[in-house]
């Protein structure tokens, strides 16, 4: 990988730092709709909730490949850091 400018790779980080913040709100929506949501039988409940595990499972290995691409490639692009 090229080293980026300073301007390049603060704006690099910002979209990681975005992503990572989406994935979070992503966990934070779909455990509020769990606790909230209200079925009529428990086969819809329970296939709502495995629905909304998945997607929150998702979302926190979203956040975390997210993390670490930021966190170890930021010695190829940004300049001047560990």
């Amino acid at each position: 990988m090229k080293m980026l400018n300073a301007e390049k790779a603060e704006k690099r980080t910002t979209i990681l730092r975005l992503n990572i913040l989406a994935g979070f709100i992503s966990v934070i929506i779909f455990s509020i709709l769990m606790i909230i949501s209200d079925y009529a039988t428990l086969a819809e409940r329970k296939e709502a909730d495995q629905f909304y595990n998945y997607m929150i499972i998702g979302s926190l290995l979203y956040m975390a490949v997210i993390w670490f691409s930021c966190v170890f490639s930021k010695p190829f692009w940004k300049p001047g850091t560990k």
